[in-house]
C-alpha cells in the first residue's frame, strides 16, 4: 500500500510546500547566527511574519536561554501582531533580572499598548546587577548568567539563629521545609499561527510531518479540520456527513500506513464508533460499531501502536482495541479508574501508561495486567489531563495544587514503573476549564486553545519548548 500510495503522498508534500511559500514562510537557515541576521533583515524590511518564524528558529537553535536572543523574538512577535506574546516574553527577561529595551524599542510599539506594559514597565527601572555580557550580540544590555535549561529548586534561605541570653534554654531544632511538588523551570513559548473558523471546540489535535499539516478534531461541529503550519485558513478533511462521525472525541495517525484513526460517540454515551480514513484525502475506509456495555462509551483518547493496534480509552477506564486487519472493536480491559483522561505510548511493546484522577497506571495490553506508576513523596502525579511519550518517559499537562495548567515532563525508569524525575514548566496562560488539546513533536508540546481576548472563533496554536 505504501508503494502504491507514494506518488499522492509526494504530489500533496509539493502542494503543501507551495502553500507555504505562498503564505510567506521563510527558507531555512542553517545556523542560529545565520537566522538571527535574517531575522533583523527581515524586521528591517517590514516583513514580520517572516522574522517570526526566523526569530523562533534562532532560539531553537541557539544557546538555551540566551537572553539576546529571547528579546529578538520579543521584538519579531510584537511587530507580527502577537503583542501578548512579546510582553510574557519581555516579563521572563525583566524576572531574570535581564535589563532590555523594551521602554523605546519600534519593534515594541504593540507590546507596550497593552494594559499590562505599565506594571511590567516599573519593575524593569529597577536597577539591574552588573552582569558579563551575553554571548549573543543584540539589543539586551546588562543581562544575568543563562539559567539552565532545567533548574533544580534552591534550597529556601536560612535566617541567621537569634543567640539566646545566658541561662535559657536552647531553642528547639527548626523543621525542615516542607519538600518542593517538582523541579521548576522555564521554556520558550512561541504562538506559532492562529486560525479563524465559524464555530469550534477543539477536542484533538494530531500533526502529520509528511504533508506540514495539523489535524484538529471539532467535537461538536462532528469532523476534522487541516491547517498547513503557518497558515491561517482551516479547511474541512472529513465530516460527518460522509464518515457518520458522532461528536468527535479522539484521533492518531498511523504514520506507517498512511491511515488517519477517529473516535465518535453520542453526548450520552448510548452509540459510538472508530473510524479509519485514508489520511491523505479524507476518504473513509472503515467504521466499527463500540461494543455493548452497562456504562456509557465516553472515549477520551486514541493512539496507534507502531504494530498498527488502535488503543481507545474510555473515561470510566476501559481500554479497547481494533487489532492491525481486526473487523471489530475488542475490549482488553477494564480499569475502572474515575476520571481516566489520557494515554501515552510506552517504551516496551503492548505498554502504556493511562491517566486518571488520582495518578497514573502502567498497563501491559498483552498480559493484561495493570501497576500503578510510584514516584518520590514529594512528586505527585495525579491530575494529569493529558499525557504523550517524550524521550525516556512522558510529557504532559498538569493541574498543580492551584488548579494552573503547566507542562511536565517525567523520566521513567528502566522498568517502567517508577518516574525518577520531574520537571515542572511555567503555567500555561490558558486556564479556567477551556478545551486545551495537546500533542508533542519532538522536543516541542504543542498546545492548542481559543485565543483569549479575540473572537470565539479564533482558534491559537502555540509551540512550548521543553528543554
Amino acid at each position: 500500500m505504501r508503494m502504491r500510495m507514494g506518488g499522492r503522498w509526494l504530489i500533496a508534500a509539493c502542494v503543501w510546500s507551495w502553500a507555504a511559500v505562498a503564505a510567506g514562510q521563510p527558507a531555512d537557515c542553517t545556523t542560529w547566527q545565520e537566522c538571527r541576521e535574517q531575522t533583523e533583515a527581515a524586521l528591517a524590511a517590514g516583513a514580520a511574519e517572516r522574522a517570526h518564524d526566523l526569530a523562533w528558529r534562532a532560539v531553537q537553535r541557539g544557546p538555551q536561554n540566551d537572553p539576546a536572543l529571547m528579546f529578538l523574538l520579543a521584538r519579531a512577535q510584537s511587530a507580527s501582531g502577537r503583542p501578548d506574546d512579546a510582553l510574557v516574553m519581555v516579563r521572563r527577561l525583566t524576572e531574570r533580572g535581564v535589563a532590555t529595551e523594551a521602554e523605546t524599542h519600534p519593534d515594541l510599539e504593540r507590546m507596550r499598548a497593552l494594559a499590562g506594559w505599565a506594571a511590567l514597565r516599573a519593575r524593569a527601572e529597577a536597577p539591574p546587577a552588573a552582569v558579563p555580557p551575553p554571548a549573543a550580540s543584540g539589543a539586551v544590555t546588562t543581562p544575568v548568567p543563562p539559567a539552565p535549561a532545567v533548574s533544580v529548586v534552591p534550597a529556601p534561605s536560612v535566617a541567621p539563629r537569634p543567640v539566646p541570653p545566658p541561662g535559657a534554654p536552647a531553642p528547639a531544632a527548626a523543621a525542615p521545609p516542607a519538600p518542593t511538588a517538582m523541579a521548576e523551570a522555564t521554556a520558550v513559548v512561541d504562538e506559532r499561527f492562529r486560525f479563524a473558523v465559524e464555530a469550534f471546540e477543539t477536542s484533538a489535535v494530531v500533526y502529520d510531518a509528511v504533508s506540514r499539516r495539523f489535524l484538529f478534531g471539532d467535537r461538536f461541529g462532528r469532523k476534522v479540520r487541516v491547517v498547513g503550519e503557518g497558515l491561517e485558513t482551516a479547511v474541512d478533511l472529513v465530516r460527518a456527513e460522509s464518515a457518520g462521525f458522532f461528536d468527535v472525541r479522539a484521533l492518531d495517525i498511523d504514520r506507517r500506513r498512511g491511515d488517519l484513526w477517529i473516535a465518535s460517540a453520542a453526548g450520552d454515551g448510548s452509540a459510538g464508533r472508530v473510524h479509519r480514513i485514508q489520511l491523505i484525502s479524507g476518504r473513509p475506509l472503515q467504521s466499527f460499531e463500540a461494543p455493548a456495555t452497562p456504562a456509557p462509551w465516553q472515549p477520551v483518547d486514541l493512539l496507534v501502536t507502531d504494530a498498527g493496534a488502535v488503543i481507545v480509552l474510555d473515561a470510566g477506564g476501559r481500554i479497547s482495541r481494533v487489532r492491525l486487519g481486526g473487523q471489530a472493536i475488542e475490549d482488553v480491559m477494564d480499569l475502572a479508574l474515575p476520571g481516566a483522561s489520557s494515554l501515552a505510548l510506552g517504551a516496551a511493546r503492548d505498554v502504556v501508561y493511562v491517566a486518571h484522577r488520582d495518578g497514573l497506571r502502567r498497563v501491559d495490553l498483552a498480559a493484561r495486567t495493570s501497576t500503578a506508576v510510584t514516584a518520590p513523596p514529594e512528586v505527585p502525579l495525579a491530575g494529569f489531563e493529558r499525557i504523550r511519550a517524550h524521550r525516556t518517559g512522558l510529557a504532559g499537562v498538569w493541574r498543580d495544587p492551584g488548579g494552573r495548567r503547566r507542562p511536565v515532563t517525567l523520566t521513567i525508569g528502566a522498568r517502567g514503573r517508577s518516574v525518577t524525575r520531574a520537571v515542572a514548566f511555567q503555567p500555561i496562560e490558558a486556564g479556567g476549564d477551556q478545551v486545551l488539546a495537546m500533542t508533542v513533536i519532538e522536543d516541542d508540546m504543542v498546545l492548542v486553545a481559543p485565543s483569549q481576548g479575540g473572537p470565539p472563533a479564533e482558534v491559537r496554536v502555540s509551540y512550548f519548548r521543553l528543554q
